[in-house]
C-alpha cells in the first residue's frame, strides 16, 4: 500500500497549529486580503495598459458612437503577426497578441511577456481560491510576482508616453524627459502600494 501522507505536512501537530494560528491573526488577515485588493487592481491596470493601449493604437477613424477600430489592420499587424510567429494559438490570442505587439516594438521583452502567464495565473488563483490563502499554512502570496506585474506596468506606460510624446501631447511642457511623466493610474497605484507596505505588522518597528 503507498505511504499514507502526514496530515500535517511532514510539521507536529503543535507546530501546524501554530502556523494556522499565526495565519490567523487579524493582521495577517488583513494584510493577505490587502494584497488580493492590490494584485487585482494590478492585473486590471495590465489588462488595460496592454489588451486596451495596443486596440485603441489601431483605431484609426470615428462615427456617431466614437472611434471605430481597423479591425483588418488590427488583425494583420497584431493577431496574425503573433500566430505567424507562434508567440499564441487561437485559443488564447488577444491578450498574448498584444503583448506579443509590445515585445516587437520594445516596450517589453519575451521574458515579460511569458512572465505574464503566471502573473495572470496567480490572479485566478486570489480571485477564486483566496480563503485558502488565508487559513492553509503552506498556500503562500508570491510577493515577487507582484513585484514583476509592477514593473511590466511601469514598463507598457513608459512605452505609450513615449508614443504620446512623439505625436506632440506633451509639447506643452516644454523638454521634459519621459521619465518625469506618470500616468494618473500609475500615481495612484503606488500610493495604493505605500498604504499597503505601511500597514504590514511591524512596518513602522
Amino acid at each position: 500500500m503507498p505511504e499514507q501522507a502526514h496530515p500535517f505536512g511532514g510539521r507536529s501537530r503543535d507546530e501546524y497549529e501554530a502556523m494556522l494560528l499565526a495565519k490567523l491573526q487579524p493582521d495577517a488577515i488583513r494584510a493577505t486580503l490587502s494584497f488580493a485588493g492590490l494584485y487585482q487592481m494590478t492585473h486590471e491596470m495590465l489588462k488595460q495598459a496592454i489588451l486596451e493601449r495596443v486596440r485603441d493604437f489601431y483605431r484609426t477613424r470615428f462615427d456617431e458612437t466614437g472611434s471605430v477600430l481597423d479591425q483588418a489592420a488590427y488583425n494583420e499587424h497584431v493577431v496574425e503577426a503573433a500566430l505567424s510567429s507562434g508567440w499564441i494559438n487561437r485559443r488564447n490570442q488577444d491578450f498574448a497578441a498584444a503583448a506579443a505587439w509590445l515585445v516587437d516594438m520594445d516596450a517589453i521583452t519575451a521574458a515579460q511577456a511569458k512572465r505574464l502567464d503566471a502573473i495572470y495565473s496567480h490572479r485566478h488563483e486570489l480571485t477564486h481560491e483566496l480563503a485558502s490563502f488565508i487559513i492553509d499554512p503552506d498556500r503562500n502570496l508570491d510577493p515577487q510576482i507582484f513585484i514583476d506585474a509592477v514593473e511590466i506596468l511601469r514598463d507598457v506606460h513608459r512605452f505609450w508616453i513615449g508614443v504620446e510624446h512623439d505625436i506632440g501631447v506633451f509639447e506643452h511642457l516644454g523638454d521634459i524627459s519621459l521619465d518625469e511623466i506618470s500616468p494618473a493610474s500609475l500615481m495612484l497605484l503606488e500610493n495604493c502600494i505605500g498604504a499597503y507596505l505601511g500597514g504590514l505588522p511591524n512596518a513602522n518597528e
